[in-house]
């Protein structure tokens, strides 16, 4: 769908002209006019490459800041986002310094609904009369007529007067705060103890619901935490942990019923039963392991898919479960036992390194710990973030958080080099792509096969990445050398940072099980100067795909094998070089003075072939004019020849003095032509005239 320049412009927060050059310096001709409409091709080759060009130029510190609310849309736009690095994104930010994630697995987490019917009492403040009356019935015990006489009123001469008190003295009695006759009223032990608090007591029935975990006994919130888990009924389950009597009521009501039991607030439950058969139900979450090495403990975070956190209450109750922490690490080993790094409990002895950085972790935990004991929350941050920047070593499930954060938080080139492409690739594409929306280059290096006919990148993945380069200009893949080694460059700015160990990045993916914990995959290392020698070959090898890539694409276009037409003319127009760029300015021998040959060669081509356009157009013009002219011409007919002379006089004004053009022109200003009739006679008018 079309859009105006000025819609998009309001869309991207990026102004009219800076647009117009971006699409100016990719061949796509664009005046600065806020109601041009541009076509959605173009619209969708602006959205993908926008950011990158922004970057290159040096305007993004220019453009409009985005506003929060659409940079929250921005960070969704990775759709699609693996469910496991959404559980294990969520259990990093929960855990603490001296803990490992050790694995993660699925979890039924069983609980009942119980319907009651329960007679309640309900707290209601005292009138005026309930007070004074119970106030002096907690003095003594008193007739109908000594009541009276305090209060003002001669029941035994005024009928009217005594009947006001003896309905204030029932509904004391229907509320069971008082008990007597006229003779004789005193107050009863629920009176007497309400009366202190200046209230008495209504019942009413209703029913309830209780939740009943039959996994670690939680009784707090548990209705709001059950009721909003994904949750399927169940046939068979655990009855023996049911309440059976009031009293087993009572304290379970207390927290997921208040309006039905909370002494605190004056509300009893009085009497209940059970409404209907208990539901069992098990809910779906997932839960993740951790090793605490400071203490060799192991706690548990709960983790809900549906509402993407992990909940606080599930976990505390579950971590302090010793059988349940057992099953779940026996389940861990059981699923990873195939994978590449299985969880396998372990003695080996740590190594000093190891040791000496454990306890690095230890002394900023115990910070923490104390900045959050004095209530400094923003000191207890910063110390985190601190060791999360200054982390050297990472194991998988923790490369994966490290891999994750450069997407989000940086926009340099981003170099993920792999032997293999795999599946695991399209758990990648989402970040990839994202970071490609916001202006970063990617580049993926995967290695030539050892042997023949060994597959190092499987058909769907590989094609997917192919999809991504010719959709950005900003991203790039190429098979190089045979190598084994993994690794992971990031250069920004002054900033570069170098990943390397054992992490088949386009092959892996953290999932269900996961890995020995003492391993560690990957090392982050400060860049080097021996570094950019490597970096320098790999960039001249990608330059030789590239350069060859696009010199080959450029050449097909250049020689058409249908006569050259405006749709031609517009695709040799937008063929961008910008892919090109990343090569430039680091001395690779000859490559800028090849770029500036390739730059040139369009600019000749473009003219050759709008000149070879031209004369065609130009030609067809003049043989239709020459038609019209020796004879007396449709008027309709003229302007047509002069509508169509119009339309390329716009699209080359550079030919304005070309003496075909002028020749048509002259042929026209001769032309004699039959005007169309300029009145026609309407049916009343010719009735009038009959």
């Amino acid at each position: 769908m079309s859009k105006r320049l000025s819609k998009i412009s309001r869309e991207l927060h990026i102004g009219i002209s800076t647009i117009v050059a971006f699409l100016n310096s990719n061949g796509y001709k664009c005046d600065e006019d806020p109601s041009e409409m541009l076509p959605e091709e173009i619209i969708e080759f602006l959205t993908n490459n926008i950011e990158s060009y922004l970057r290159e130029s040096g305007e993004d510190a220019f453009v409009e800041s985005v506003p929060k609310e659409t940079s929250k849309k921005i960070l969704k736009t990775i759709e699609n986002v693996p469910l496991e690095l959404k559980i294990i994104d969520a259990a990093n930010k929960k855990k603490k310094l001296v803990e490992r994630i050790i694995g993660f697995t699925d979890f039924d987490w069983h609980y009942t609904v119980v319907k009651f019917k329960g007679v309640c009492s309900q707290p209601v403040k005292f009138t005026l009369f309930d007070e004074v009356i119970c106030k002096l019935l907690q003095i003594e015990q008193m007739s109908l007529s000594q009541i009276g006489a305090i209060l003002g009123f001669n029941v035994d001469c005024d009928p009217a007067e005594k009947h006001i008190l003896i309905l204030a003295m029932r509904e004391l009695i229907k509320d069971k705060m008082i008990e007597g006759d006229e003779s004789v009223y005193w107050l009863t032990d629920l009176g007497r103890q309400y009366a202190i608090d200046g209230v008495k007591f209504t019942s009413y029935t209703r029913t309830f619901e209780l939740y009943i975990d039959a996994i670690a006994d939680v009784k707090e919130n548990a209705k709001s935490i059950f009721s909003g888990l994904v949750s399927e009924k169940q046939s068979s389950f655990k009855r023996d942990n049911l309440p059976n009597n009031i009293e087993d009521v009572k304290p379970i009501a207390e927290y997921q019923a208040p309006e039905i039991h909370f002494p605190r607030n004056n509300y009893i439950l009085q009497s209940c039963e059970v409404a209907g058969r208990p539901e069992g139900f098990v809910g779906k979450v997932w839960v993740v392991l951790l090793e605490n090495f400071k203490t060799n403990d192991y706690r548990i975070l709960v983790y809900d898919d549906k509402s993407g956190r992990i909940i606080d209450e599930l976990s505390n109750a579950i971590s302090k479960v010793e059988t349940q922490k057992q099953l779940i690490l026996d389940k861990l080993i059981q699923e990873s036992a195939l994978d590449e790094s299985p969880v396998l409990p372990t003695d080996e002895v740590k190594n000093e390194e190891q040791i000496k950085e454990e306890g690095i972790l230890i002394a900023k935990q115990e910070e923490i710990d104390q900045a959050i004991a004095d209530n400094d929350e923003n000191k207890a941050e910063e110390i985190k973030n601190e060791h999360v920047f200054s982390k050297r070593h990472f194991n998988s499930i923790e490369f994966e958080i490290e891999l994750k954060r450069l997407f989000e938080e940086t926009r340099g080139e981003l170099w993920i080099i792999s032997p293999w492409i795999k599946r695991a690739t399209f758990k990648r594409i989402p970040f990839i792509e994202s970071y490609l929306k916001k202006g970063g280059r990617v580049f993926i290096a995967f290695s030539e096969p050892e042997k023949e006919g060994v597959v190092m990148a499987e058909t769907e993945p590989y094609e997917k990445l192919l999809e991504l380069e010719k959709k950005y200009h900003n991203f790039y893949i190429a098979q190089t050398p045979i190598f084994h080694y993994k690794r992971v460059w990031l250069r920004e700015d002054e900033i570069n940072l170098y990943y390397t160990g054992s992490y088949n990045i386009l092959s892996f993916y953290v999932s269900q099980g996961m890995q020995n914990f003492r391993q560690e995959d990957m090392t982050k290392l400060i860049w080097n100067k021996d570094d950019d020698d490597e970096y320098l070959t790999l960039l001249k090898h990608f330059a030789q795909k590239y350069f060859n890539q696009t010199i080959e694409e450029f050449n097909q276009i250049c020689n058409p094998s249908q006569p050259v037409d405006r749709a031609f003319l517009k695709v040799l127009n937008l063929y961008s070089f910008s892919k090109l760029k990343p090569f430039l300015g680091h001395g690779i021998m000859g490559l800028d003075d090849k770029y500036d040959e390739i730059i040139e060669s369009k600019e000749e081509h473009l003219k050759y072939f709008r000149d070879q356009f031209y004369q065609s157009e130009i030609q067809k013009l003049h043989e239709d004019a020459e038609k019209l002219d020796n004879s007396l011409a449709s008027y309709d007919k003229k302007k047509s020849i002069q509508s169509r002379l119009n339309v390329l006089d716009n699209e080359f004004p550079e030919k304005s003095s070309h003496q075909s053009r002028l020749d048509v022109i002259a042929m026209l200003s001769k032309m004699r032509t039959i005007k169309p009739e300029t009145f026609k006679t309407n049916k009343f008018n010719k009735k009038k005239y009959k």
